[in-house]
């Protein structure tokens, strides 16, 4: 489904962006709204670096890029790449990012016409897209997100792609007379305006770091006794572990996980979970985030409330079981099709008291409203898997909040908020005193 023609094609720079090297992504409102697509869990490298207008900075590949909301267009500036990479590719690159093949649209009148709740925030959170990752970078930050909270998560990623990571080189703005030493002043800008705006929103969340995430053989540089002492805890053993199942894969790691995006949902899910520390719902937000599986719905406590207030109402006195993950996937495809991973994201976003706190108007939208109206749109069910598997206590491989779906991740949390319902991994990291394992929390290396 492709887009309709943008006013401007991407790439293409006016006069007036051309002396700072903006240039249009081509993506209307109705397509692209940052706020609702790059801090809400999907990815991690991303922080917000100004207010008026809205602006990002962050790494897509091997490109750092600073992105600016429109009215009704997102401009983007690259402002260093990876020596081997062309400027003539940053479009492309940025395209394939944003899955802007798929018109958002033209899906969400199908989906208004499926559901009165989702007709009523959709207005409201506009452009809420979903990403379409490297396979290998989405994968290990949904490591990383077990048992965690953002700005941990934020950090650990970024210490990766700084000890390991290709080092990202500053790139020439499009202007004559900017040049490298322009670039440069662009990179420390959008740092230290990142770094303030963190502090002011988000307290000490970790900056970015300008490094592309590492490649599989770059990772494997990396002993399980150097994350633990660089604070990644029992994760370490995750990731050295995938990292070493995925380079004994035929052909390669990235190339089989990149064959999974040809594969039936789940089929991919099932193969990402015979990887270490990836259960169920971590396997279903790297397939919907990176692997063209637009109709997983990664289901955790909260995204069960939501199919339980709207959806499945006679679920609510059920236990989260490997059935009652199987019947909410098929509820969210029986009712808004193939790329029901798209329409829960919005409704998802629409929960959290983040998102009500800057539009009010949502919770107002939703009293006396359910799900139930509009007419029902059929679509091939599919099962997310069980629930958590492996150790129950604090180590449990994703935790009672382990998809990074989990409310207060999703939306704009302060960074010494852990996860709802997280056990104690998280809670040492922000000086809480761990529920279980007090004696392993005060070990280094662990929490």
């Amino acid at each position: 489904m492709e887009l309709g023609t943008p006013k401007r094609e991407p790439g293409q720079a006016d006069a007036a962006d051309e002396q700072s090297g903006w240039r249009s992504l081509g993506t209307p409102v109705g397509e692209l709204r940052l706020e609702w697509t790059l801090p809400t869990g999907q990815s991690f490298r991303w922080r917000q670096t100004g207010e008026a207008p809205l602006e990002y900075m962050g790494v897509v590949g091997r490109r750092a890029v600073r992105l600016r909301q429109l009215a009704n267009d997102v401009q983007y500036q690259v402002i260093a790449r990876a020596p081997q990479d062309l400027a003539a590719a940053d479009a492309a690159a940025l395209r394939d990012y944003f899955n802007l093949p798929t018109s958002l649209a033209q899906l969400a009148p199908g989906w208004c016409a499926a559901c009165d709740r989702y007709a009523a925030v959709h207005a409201l959170l506009p452009g809420a897209r979903m990403l379409r990752q490297d396979p290998v970078e989405c994968l290990f930050q949904f490591i990383c997100s077990s048992n965690n909270h953002i700005s941990r998560i934020a950090g650990m990623v970024e210490r990766l792609c700084r000890d390991y990571g290709t080092p990202l080189v500053p790139a020439p703005l499009a202007a004559a007379g900017n040049g490298a030493a322009g670039a440069a002043g662009a990179v420390g800008a959008a740092a230290q305006a990142g770094e303030a705006a963190q502090q002011g929103q988000q307290g000490q969340q970790q900056p970015l770091e300008l490094y592309a995430f590492p490649t599989l053989e770059q990772l494997a540089a990396a002993t399980e006794e150097q994350l633990r002492a660089a604070g990644f805890g029992y994760r370490a053993k995750y990731i050295t572990g995938s990292v070493a199942q995925l380079l004994a894969k035929p052909g390669g790691g990235a190339a089989w996980l990149q064959g999974l995006r040809s594969v039936p949902y789940e089929e991919a899910s099932e193969a990402l979970c015979t990887l270490p520390g990836i259960g169920p719902k971590v396997a279903a937000c790297i397939c919907l985030f990176s692997l063209d599986k637009h109709e997983a719905i990664p289901v955790d406590t909260h995204v069960w409330a939501l199919a339980c207030k709207y959806y499945t109402p006679h679920l609510r006195s059920k236990s989260l079981t490997k059935k009652i993950h199987g019947e909410v996937q098929a509820a969210f495809v029986d009712r808004f099709g193939p790329y029901a991973g798209w329409a829960h994201n919005t409704l998802f976003i629409s929960e959290l008291a983040s998102t009500r706190d800057k539009v009010p108007a949502i919770g107002a939208s939703s009293k006396g409203r359910g799900g139930a109206g509009g007419k029902r749109k059929a679509g091939a069910a599919s099962s997310s898997g069980s629930e958590d598997e492996g150790d129950a206590a604090a180590d449990s491989e994703e935790g009672s909040a382990g998809s990074s779906f989990s409310a207060e991740l999703r939306g704009n949390a302060g960074a010494g908020t852990p996860l709802p319902h997280t056990p104690a991994e998280g809670d040492a990291a922000v000086g809480r005193r761990p529920r279980r394992r007090a004696t392993k929390k005060a070990m280094a290396g662990t929490g």
